[in-house]
């Protein structure tokens, strides 16, 4: 935790240093701005499981969580980056939707009872990326860090309570930018550690109703995979096609 918000601390400390050196030059040159969508899988790490009864028989019960390829959510967010030379910050706030679901099955003398706990988990997200770009013209490949801050937006229902709403993250991320002159589109892969899903402690059996196990101590990683268009208020100066001259 603590690690996570100084990784944040120094990007955006990064941030401010670079803005305060472009003054003397053309600064709004060095922005892009625009809006992005991607997808993302969510990777539960089960780090202790709970339960609300034991079973004195001593019988084994199934406590897991949807595998990584299961569980797709989404995100939408704005895109501002300020960047100089091969060096890119990306802001990219937005809403951050999770999806998981948790599998129970308890083991009487004659019968077996499964239970499915869906979860849906809506954050506002404020990402910011530092990036180092290579130069191939139409395409420049960048690779970087991220950190984030994320506020759990609230929820009916009752097995969502039993998240604690803001936390830090951090995590890499690579792709590349593709130059089509006025616009540019930004192909993003990123993976995240420690999302911000660690169990509330106080709440961790308000599961809802009809729930037998209680939440579990977990940590959500997640994948992401987004596309952005940007918009530069530079003409970009590196381009394919020839061009004639009289």
């Amino acid at each position: 935790m603590r690690n996570k918000k100084i990784i944040l601390f120094i990007l955006l400390g990064l941030l401010v240093n670079m803005t305060i050196d472009a003054q003397g030059s053309n600064f709004l040159n060095q922005l892009r701005i625009g809006f992005g969508a991607g997808a993302n899988m969510a990777h539960v790490i089960d780090l202790e499981a709970y339960t609300v009864f034991e079973d004195l028989s001593g019988a084994s019960y199934e406590n897991s969580y949807s595998t990584f390829l299961q569980n797709v959510g989404n995100q939408y967010f704005v895109q501002l980056e300020w960047f100089n030379d091969f060096i890119i910050l990306a802001l990219k706030p937005g809403t951050y939707t999770y999806r998981f679901s948790k599998h129970k099955e308890i083991i009487f003398s004659n019968e077996t009872v499964e239970q499915e706990t869906p979860y849906l988990l809506r954050y506002i997200t404020i990402p910011l990326e530092a990036r180092y770009s290579f130069d191939f013209q139409r395409f420049r490949p960048y690779a970087g860090v991220s950190a984030a801050y994320s506020n759990l937006l609230g929820s009916n229902d009752a097995s969502n309570q039993t998240f604690i709403r803001p936390k830090f993250t951090a995590g890499a991320v690579a792709g590349t930018y593709i130059d089509l002159r006025y616009v540019i589109l930004d192909l993003n892969v990123g993976y995240h550690s420690g999302l911000h899903n660690i169990t509330n402690k106080t709440d961790r059996f308000a599961s809802g109703s009809g729930a037998t196990f209680a939440q579990n101590d977990i940590r959500l990683n997640d994948l992401q995979i987004n596309l952005s268009i940007l918009f530069s208020l530079q003409k970009q100066k590196h381009y394919s096609n020839v061009e004639c001259f009289y």
